[in-house]
């Protein structure tokens, strides 16, 4: 697995256009860097000092011969050292590093392929009939109306996120129980659905070495609601670019999704990078598709003057153009000066040392129609952000990207939840 992604890494046309520029020899080592993306501010963790290296044989890279190597802070995605170099790094086997590095993996990093499981919960009613609220992910309705003895009853629901389609397949049953005034029941309702969302749990089970792959993991899930809204995207920017009617519409929603995506998709990013950091193992299995998404954000239009994609600004700049199409209400797009030469402003009073505790609430100069300007001062408008539409088209790549290397993340941790059975 991990010669197969360094064999994806240097296949690609970013590193075949190092190479050509390096002039290598035979003899000489390749080192592949560890991190791709910009760290600062968001990424906690440090760099893992180990680094996969290949030798140069016949002026190709042999990426059957991939060894492990130590070394500082690598900037650049790719480094290479001359065979005669007197500060050439020594090497460790890829064999004997994946050994020692499966040794200490622990247990907690496989959380990521833990199985999902959804729970029963229940919650009291305050109804002198229905008395109990219960959440059952296997029931055969959305909802329903059952009898508990004693003339009481209960509701069970399958979901958790519609109270309002609950009561609805509810409310004309309980109308032959309680008659049509349905308000107490409906409040109590309401007010029990939200004591059980907030008490239900998703239950998380480690897996066992021998434990068979399932596609009910907490990183299989995280892959799905990705692969879902980048559909959605993708839809909207093909509707948008056919020209359909609304087309404004269709930049909204494209938008939303990548306002939503930015926001979680670098909460994602941060804990696949910190996790790479203190598991180098998982990062050799998966090191083109971080690579990939590396290249992803590079190729979006506004990082050509980052040496590497950061995060911080990719969540600005989607943020700043969802501000500027969701919340400019008011059609400007500068800033307003009122040429006031020659107006007369008629003062009142000028308030000078005012009690510390007092200062904010203290008006320093006081004037004539002060109270119209302070209105008129909290009109604003959303920062400008402009940006062009193939930022959108390229950022469904980025979607992508951090789709497969979930996959692939989850494809190794299950491999070495394997290895950890088997090792010695």
């Amino acid at each position: 697995m991990v010669k197969r992604s360094v064999q994806g890494v240097i296949r690609t046309s970013a590193f075949c256009e190092w190479f050509k520029g390096a002039k290598t020899a035979d003899g000489d080592m390749v080192v592949i860097n560890n991190s791709f993306i910009y760290r600062k501010p968001l990424i906690k963790t440090s760099k893992n000092e180990q680094y996969l290296c290949l030798r140069v044989k016949q002026r190709k890279v042999d990426s059957k011969d991939v060894s492990v190597c130590r070394l500082g802070d690598l900037n650049s995605h790719f480094k290479l050292f001359r065979a005669k170099s007197a500060n050439l790094p020594p090497l460790e086997s890829l064999d004997e590093a994946v050994r020692t590095e499966v040794k200490r993996l622990g247990r907690l990093i496989f959380v990521l392929i833990g199985e999902l499981q959804d729970l029963p919960a229940a919650v009291p009613v305050n109804h002198n009939l229905v008395k109990k609220l219960r959440f059952e992910p296997s029931a055969g309705k959305n909802a329903a109306l059952e009898d508990i003895g004693d003339g009481n009853k209960e509701v069970v629901v399958r979901r958790l996120t519609d109270p309002e389609s609950a009561w609805n397949a509810i409310k004309q049953e309980l109308t032959k129980c309680v008659g049509s005034d349905l308000a107490a029941p409906e409040k109590a309702f309401a007010e029990a659905f939200e004591k059980l969302q907030d008490k239900a749990r998703i239950k998380l089970v480690l897996p066992s070495p021998t434990a068979a792959q399932t596609d009910k993991s907490f990183i299989a899930s995280l892959r799905d609601s990705i692969s879902k809204q980048r559909r959605l995207y993708e839809a909207a920017i093909q509707q948008w670019e056919s020209g359909a009617d609304v087309a404004d519409n269709h930049l909204r929603e494209i938008m939303r999704i990548a306002y939503n995506f930015a926001d979680d998709a670098i909460k994602v990013l941060q804990l696949l990078v910190s996790i790479a950091d203190l598991k180098g193992v998982l990062l050799w299995c998966t090191i083109k598709e971080h690579f990939d998404v590396a290249e992803a954000f590079s190729n979006l239009p506004w990082t050509r003057s980052h040496k590497k994609p950061s995060l911080e600004e990719y969540r600005k700049i989607i943020g700043g153009a969802r501000n500027r199409a969701f919340h400019n209400l008011l059609a400007f797009d500068r800033t307003i000066e009122a040429d006031l030469k020659g107006l007369d402003v008629k003062a009142r009073r000028l308030t000078l040392l005012p009690a510390h505790g007092s200062r904010k609430k203290t008006v320093p100069l006081d004037y004539e129609d002060r109270e119209m300007v302070e209105i008129l001062a909290e009109l604003t408008r959303a920062p400008e952000a402009a940006v062009p539409f193939n930022f959108w088209q390229k950022n469904a790549v980025v979607m992508e990207s951090l789709e497969k290397l979930l996959e692939r993340t989850g494809e190794a941790l299950w491999a070495l939840n394997k290895a950890r059975g088997n090792a010695p």
